[in-house]
């Protein structure tokens, strides 16, 4: 899919998070009303229960605003102002914050888990946010928690391999519109532009489609290698954190991050 013109113009990590936010505040009313996913209900019965939780990329706050009915201690932090504003409107009693993940307003060891679900971390469009977002969810965690970010996956074939062809393709027509003398501005390698399908009229939206070689290449760029394990749903939730193979075929995977009660000087 090409760039829209009047992105052109601009930076691609500025461009990328205009067309994020027209893209999530066409969504808001979706996302107002859609339950907790199964893996999120386990989620929190495994680990969240008695805990301090940071919900990164609340968005219009579906799993805050539900695990905090579950009495759960919960707080949702997200940078688009339109989601927010629903957020605070379906849970005025739930504590919503308006801030970037790559700088969240929280002092160190705040929280005993730090979530990033429903890939939200796919949203970030440059290397450096990715980075910057990765030290401040472990910044913010308490030695002894946990951080869980859930990530798309590029090599995830779909139903008969559909999906992974049609991303194959697109890739060799961006290298094709390139080869052609294409002015517009070109969508990195695993960046993708979709059609929402959450709400009828919604703009289209943004992912950049990791891998798990890439996961642990972002947590080693922070130093966080040794407590970083890149794993599958089913293994997450069986409370184990066996590694995923470099080129599995899921739709998602887990980067995990463990805090060890005493951190290093």
């Amino acid at each position: 899919m090409m760039l829209e013109p009047q992105f052109a113009a601009i930076g691609y990590g500025s461009m990328i998070r205009a067309l994020n936010e027209i893209h999530y505040a066409g969504e808001t009313g979706f996302y107002r009303d859609a339950p907790l996913r199964p893996c999120e209900e386990q989620l929190f019965t495994l680990l969240g229960t008695d805990c301090r939780i940071l919900d990164v990329g609340c968005g219009a706050g579906r799993v805050t605003r539900a695990i905090a009915a579950r009495a759960g201690n919960i707080i949702g932090v997200d940078v688009n102002p339109s989601a927010l504003s629903v957020a605070r409107a379906s849970a005025p009693s739930v504590g919503f914050v308006h801030a970037s993940m790559t700088d969240l307003p929280f002092p160190d060891d705040s929280f005993d888990q730090v979530w990033c679900l429903r890939f939200s971390f796919n949203a970030l469009p440059t290397p450096q946010e990715r980075l910057a977002t990765l030290r401040e969810l472990w910044r913010v965690c308490a030695p002894g928690g946990a951080v869980l970010v859930e990530a798309f996956n590029w090599y995830y074939r779909g139903r008969f391999g559909l999906v992974r062809a049609a991303n194959l393709l697109e890739q060799l027509a961006r290298s094709a519109r390139r080869w052609g003398g294409s002015r517009s501005l070109p969508l990195p390698a695993r960046d993708i532009l979709y059609l929402a399908n959450k709400a009828t009229g919604a703009a289209p939206g943004y992912a950049h489609l990791t891998t798990a070689r890439e996961l642990e290449e972002l947590a080693g760029a922070c130093g966080l290698g040794t407590f970083a394990t890149v794993t599958s749903e089913r293994e997450l939730l069986a409370g184990g954190r066996a590694p995923v193979r470099s080129r599995h075929g899921a739709y998602s995977m887990w980067l995990a991050l463990t805090k060890p009660e005493v951190m290093r000087p």
